[in-house]
């Protein structure tokens, strides 16, 4: 323990100090003690992935006093982790502006990897210490090392316990994210409740790309509005953020962020069912016929996100599942199952009430059935409904499915 001591006494005048351009001395052991406290992690994380530089936005976002708050931010500047420039309000209250130093910005790898321990923590009781190491020897007395709680190292002599037999590895959980209709995560079966916005918003974006992507284009593309420098920020904050049950879902390799591979997306089934329904050399699948399948290609993909990246994803869904539907309505109906082929009829026509293929898919449909009135009152509303949105007639290819059973116009009403 002594030698701890005296390593950790040694090493301070061993550094050069450091002085920033407002002539503050910068010691790593300085700046340690200056931001090793609840109130100042806090205060340093607004500023470093927020670009919190305002007295009053720092006590309005962090909810400290601001005797407190005033302290901390004095204790940045002396540490060389903050420049300061005073001023007020135009009431009169103190408005300094704090601004971090290279330094400071420097602190950002070390509050991330701090979020990301703390997070590990929760998932578990947090004992009274934590030990930091110990070497088992066949002796039964050892001396243990750990943090006491006002955080200096302390030691006790302690019976080492027989080591415990290895747990066993849990069974893989299966995990699963929905995008089509509305986002959801389920881990083994089960919702996850209230996950954080940032996590879903990391798990979608990830799961419209089924392959590793850099985290310099996935900053960008997320956080358009910001600098490259603001994105990566911006993508590292959430990531140290993510919530216990989407760490899990996430893999983070040398291209770039992915979704583990056991993850399974409602999004890439439904498309991979939309172009198995469009190899016509092939006879469907049972199961790509059934309601299930139906119901799956009538979802919209996150209908009530904006993001551009969501937007551009969730059209090309609509052109799949569109041409995917009138080809589930055909086999359906050569099957002889000619109501559940009405079904994905109507439900392409709910993807695009102009689509002219789609009314015809229902009625060919009705034609099949017999029923030449409910062909006719299809193809009269989409022509009416053609006419009046867009000034157009309908072609020949679906005008031809009905001239038989047309009326032709009276000479009263040509004229």
């Amino acid at each position: 323990m002594k030698l701890v001591r005296a390593a950790a006494e040694e090493s301070e005048p061993s550094r050069t100090a450091q002085h920033d351009r407002a002539g503050n001395n910068f010691t790593p052991s300085r700046a340690l003690e200056a931001v090793g406290e609840r109130w100042s992690l806090l205060i340093i994380r607004e500023a470093v992935f927020r670009g919190v530089t305002g007295f009053a936005d720092f006590q309005r976002r962090v909810g400290v006093e601001p005797d407190i708050l005033a302290a901390r931010l004095d204790g940045f500047v002396g540490a060389g982790l903050m420049t300061v420039e005073r001023g007020s309000d135009a009431h009169g209250q103190r408005d300094d502006s704090y601004e971090l130093t290279q330094n400071g910005r420097n602190l950002e790898p070390v509050i991330v990897a701090l979020s990301t321990w703390a997070d590990s923590w929760a998932v578990s009781p947090v004992t009274e210490r934590a030990i930091l190491t110990v070497t088992p020897t066949e002796a039964d007395d050892q001396e243990m090392y750990g943090l006491g709680h006002n955080g200096a190292f302390v030691s006790e002599p302690r019976r080492f316990p027989a080591p415990a037999p290895a747990p066993a590895a849990p069974d893989e959980l299966l995990i699963e994210i929905s995008l089509l209709g509305s986002f959801e995560l389920r881990v083994s079966g089960a919702v996850v409740p209230a996950l954080s916005v940032g996590s879903q918003r990391l798990l979608a974006f990830l799961a419209l790309h089924d392959r590793a992507v850099a985290r310099i284009a996935m900053a960008g593309v997320m956080w358009p509005e910001v600098s490259d420098e603001r994105a990566g920020i911006s993508l590292r904050s959430a990531l140290s953020r993510l919530d216990a049950a989407t760490r899990d879902a996430i893999l983070s390799a040398s291209p770039g962020l992915s979704l583990a591979e056991a993850v399974v997306v409602d999004l890439r089934d439904g498309q991979a069912l939309a172009r198995r329904l469009m190899l016509t050399e092939h006879p469907p699948r049972e199961a790509d016929l059934s309601p299930s399948a139906v119901a799956l290609l009538s979802l919209e993909l996150l209908p009530d996100w904006y993001d551009d990246w969501v937007i551009a994803e969730a059209e090309d869904w609509r052109q799949l599942r569109m041409s995917a539907l009138e080809a589930q309505a055909g086999f359906l109906a050569a099957a002889g199952r000619l109501a559940e082929a009405a079904g994905a009829a109507r439900a392409a026509m709910k993807v695009e009430p102009l689509r002219e293929s789609a009314h015809a898919s229902l009625i060919k449909v009705h034609l099949a059935e017999g029923n030449q009135s409910e062909a006719l009152r299809v193809y009269e509303r989409y022509r009416s409904m053609l006419e009046s949105v867009l000034g157009l007639e309908p072609t020949a290819l679906i005008s031809g499915l009905v001239s038989s059973i047309r009326r032709p116009a009276s000479p009263e009403s040509r004229a």
